[in-house]
């Protein structure tokens, strides 16, 4: 893929403003999405692996894999995801968002929601290899879907909720996963599906 994806013309960035949290949502960030989501469904080496919950097997609810810098490795939930080189499309996204972020990222966690039955739960991104603040920066491609954040402590401050749009990006910074957990809603709706790329730092 050899396309300019990134638009000086892109929508001014919203500040998210949250108690213990730092957010900036750009919507409309990538131009050429459709383009970009095409190459990243068939570039990636997409699997479903399985998740232990009561003491029996069930499919994660959505497709992922992980592409980093070598000797990156990443695991979550007790799952080791087997490490893979960058593809052209992802080496092309993490380079334009490190030059957005000032911010550098060795690995991707990629996510393919199928359908509305595919979804994320509550959780944050809060493993010991990602520090102590992770910086997160979250593009997205392909259909519209419900994103939520609920605090993890002051059950007093409302949930928050937003649209992840085709060809946005969400940046999560700060004290955000210490005191968040998010999730991506499931629905019975039929929708497309959408594609996110999670560009974290392993230390």
């Amino acid at each position: 893929m050899n396309l300019d994806l990134f638009s000086n013309q892109f929508n001014k960035p919203q500040e998210i403003e949250l108690k213990d949290a730092s957010l900036v949502y750009y919507p409309s960030f990538f131009k050429d999405s459709r383009v970009c989501y095409e190459s990243l469904v068939e570039e990636i080496d997409w699997r479903q692996d399985q998740i232990k919950m009561f003491g029996k097997e069930h499919n994660i609810p959505r497709l992922h894999a992980w592409y980093a810098d070598p000797n990156v490795n990443y695991s979550y939930s007790n799952i080791a995801l087997p490490r893979h080189d960058w593809t052209s499309s992802l080496s092309m996204l993490n380079s334009e968002i490190q030059n957005l972020t000032k911010e550098s990222f060795n690995g991707c966690l990629c996510n393919l929601y199928r359908d509305g039955a595919d979804y994320a739960a509550w959780h944050a991104d809060d493993e010991a290899s990602l520090g102590e603040k992770p910086f997160i920066a979250s593009a997205s491609f392909g259909e519209t879907r419900k994103f939520v954040l609920k605090h993890k402590f002051d059950k007093g401050v409302e949930k928050f909720e937003l649209l992840l749009e085709d060809a946005s990006l969400l940046i999560m910074k700060g004290s955000t996963q210490k005191f968040w957990l998010h999730q991506l809603s499931k629905t019975t709706k039929k929708v497309a599906p959408r594609i996110n790329l999670t560009f974290r730092k392993i230390i």
